[in-house]
């Protein structure tokens, strides 16, 4: 008897510690950008491109007034750019938006079904921290011309080195060092998901994509379609449940945590500029030079818009 009585409390001791085990990180929703409140948490951002881009752009009423944004009877968010009038001055208009709010960590998730894309555009979601890079950047969505591919990449200053570091990831590690002043400028992992940029992304219909940023590190996911987890869509995300990261930065003495501060999130579509620009010969051979292009070919940028179905953060 008294060894049964020995037995049931090393069951009852065990299954504590499993149930413990297994207890997911809850995560309590904090912003919720959608519909016609989507634009309520975002500022418009009207000062020169700085990355040099052949873009102009615009603030709130003027976006709205020439129809660069709109929200759908669906509830989908449009934000599109000029693709009826030959550019001027400072170059074509288009939109650059931040969010009011700062974040310090947090589960950052993007549901959206097109993104821009084509030739002489420059379209990303990112987030990023005052006095550049010393509170760093982290580019989830970015790309330039007809690339077919998604870039995830972080940018800091001299501080964060990722090349003899162990991740669990399934992309390709393009460049390790994170540092903006070395050559390329910034870590990046390319997504290992044909669809997850650009054309093929918009003709299956888009998907979701998910950074978790915490004390530990920052991770990034992406499905399609038809392949997001219930959880994902749903009031309680469980990224301890999910696949590997597609894209995996752990913090350590490599790379602090204090590295990324006081980021906001950013939603912008610029052309040419420093990337697209100094690689448009080659992506879009026989078009000229890409101000030209951007300049003269309004019809060329219809394509030029994200549909966001929505963006929540989580902390």
């Amino acid at each position: 008897m008294r060894n049964r009585y020995i037995f049931a409390d090393l069951f009852f001791t065990l299954a504590c510690f499993f149930s413990k085990s297994v207890q997911v990180q809850s995560w309590n929703l904090t912003l919720e950008a959608s519909g016609e409140q989507f634009f309520d948490h975002f500022t418009f951002i009207t000062e020169d491109d700085p990355t040099h881009g052949y873009v102009n752009f615009v603030d709130y009423p003027t976006a709205l007034a020439n129809g660069y944004i709109n929200t759908s009877e669906s509830g989908d968010t449009y934000i599109g750019c000029d693709h009826e009038r030959i550019a001027t001055g400072r170059g074509r208009d288009s939109i650059r938006i931040e969010t009011v709010r700062v974040f310090n960590s947090g589960l950052f998730i993007l549901y959206l079904s097109h993104m821009p894309f084509g030739c002489g555009s420059w379209p990303a979601f990112w987030t990023v921290g005052p006095n550049w890079p010393n509170s760093g950047e982290i580019d989830v969505i970015e790309g330039v011309n007809q690339q077919s591919y998604d870039v995830t990449t972080l940018h800091t200053g001299t501080h964060c080195d990722f090349a003899n570091t162990t991740r669990n990831l399934t992309g390709f590690v393009i460049s390790s060092n994170c540092d903006v002043y070395d050559t390329p400028a910034g870590c990046t992992v390319a997504s290992d998901n044909p669809n997850a940029y650009g054309g093929n992304f918009n003709s299956v219909g888009g998907g979701v994509y998910a950074v978790e940023w915490t004390s530990a590190g920052i991770k990034s996911w992406f499905w399609n379609e038809g392949h997001i987890p219930s959880d994902v869509l749903g009031s309680d995300p469980k990224p301890d449940t999910w696949s590997v990261p597609y894209a995996a930065f752990p913090f350590g003495t490599f790379c602090s945590p204090d590295s990324f501060q006081n980021q906001k999130v950013v939603f912008d579509l610029t052309f040419c500029g420093d990337w697209a620009g100094i690689v448009f010969s080659n992506d879009c051979p026989g078009k000229g030079t890409c101000n030209d292009y951007v300049k003269d070919n309004p019809e060329a940028f219809k394509e030029s818009y994200w549909n966001i179905h929505w963006l929540k953060v989580f902390n």
